[in-house]
């Protein structure tokens, strides 16, 4: 399989590409994908390409005709979507099936083993380290013991939406070697964040916090979009509002509102660097629950160095959309 030359890319950064017949498919993209005995169906023509480092990646491949086959364990999960026709997917380890439609993101567990039957031409494959999913989850208080594993996601509006919007915004910077040490670091993180929170994670025993104020810090990242107060936080793991205020002072030197509206300017951060066109700062502010949008602009620029509506500017011209820098929100 090509790869860029040396001293060309990051570190670890690589980009690859196979375009050939389905007989001289390299056995690197079988152990890639943990298929056995082959691929069943005739295959014209086929054609693969990627790009990203040992964490996160994104791949394509275009090929022709109708396929079968059977996908062992392999060393990364992958979110892919079809862009056309159909696909149907086996978990063996119990026999559930599902039919992926085009455009709707599907995940495959690195431990479990699938069969899978797809006619359509063109395959869109973001692939995950176990380390990167890992360090995810453990920033929302879950330590996993044993294989991961993530069940499907059925609502595309509210869970896979945010997810679908990371990766068309971020695609770009994905597949380009020039972002590389804390800005790959940071955009593999929040690609991670984003299926993590997508899909629901299955058969697992994760680590319960392991004092009432992680509770409660997980609970208001949970809910931070939410219209709370301190009394539903108390209420939420079982403490007077003097006790969570005492246990999360200890535990974290801030309480818990603090935490709430740090969670609160890291949500509408979020927003604004993947904004939509036609977005506007105060739709940001207002989704985050801050009422007052002076108030927002300074805690904003205090927690992050600039004014949100600068954040949103750059957006715009990562993205190119051409929407025009200069409107105020």
């Amino acid at each position: 399989m090509g790869t860029s030359a040396p001293g060309e890319d990051t570190p670890s950064f690589r980009r690859f590409r196979v375009e050939t017949i389905s007989a001289n498919r390299s056995p690197e993209i079988d152990r890639t994908y943990g298929i056995v005995d082959g691929v069943g169906g005739a295959l014209e023509a086929y054609r693969y390409v990627g790009a990203g480092d040992a964490d996160v990646s994104m791949r394509g491949a275009e090929v022709e005709g109708t396929r079968s086959g059977r996908l062992d364990p392999r060393p990364d999960h992958i979110v892919f979507w079809i862009g056309d026709g159909t696909a149907t997917i086996e978990d063996c380890t119990d026999g559930s099936t599902l039919t992926a439609e085009p455009g709707h993101p599907v995940v495959f567990s690195a431990s479990v083993p699938y069969r899978f039957t797809a006619d359509t031409r063109k395959i869109t494959m973001l692939h995950l380290s176990d380390r990167i999913l890992r360090q995810a989850l453990a920033r929302r208080d879950q330590v996993v013991h044993g294989p991961l594993v993530f069940g499907q996601q059925p609502d595309i509006a509210s869970a896979l939406g945010p997810l679908r919007a990371i990766l068309r915004n971020r695609a770009a910077a994905l597949t380009d070697e020039q972002v590389d040490g804390a800005h790959r670091d940071e955009l593999n993180a929040e690609i991670a964040a984003s299926v993590v929170d997508a899909f629901p994670l299955l058969g697992a025993d994760p680590e319960e916090p392991s004092s009432a104020a992680l509770r409660a810090a997980h609970w208001v990242h949970e809910h931070a979009a939410d219209p709370i107060v301190l009394r539903d936080i108390a209420a939420a793991v079982g403490l007077s509002e003097r006790g969570l205020q005492s246990a999360f002072r200890r535990r974290f030197d801030e309480t818990p509102m603090e935490r709430l509206r740090a969670e609160r300017l890291d949500g509408a951060r979020t927003d604004l660097r993947f904004a939509e066109p036609g977005t506007h700062v105060r739709d940001v502010a207002r989704r985050w629950r801050f009422g007052h949008f002076g108030r927002f602009a300074a805690n904003y620029a205090e927690r992050f160095g600039e004014a949100p509506s600068e954040t949103l500017r750059r957006a715009r011209g990562d993205r190119g959309d051409g929407t025009p820098s200069e409107r105020r929100p």
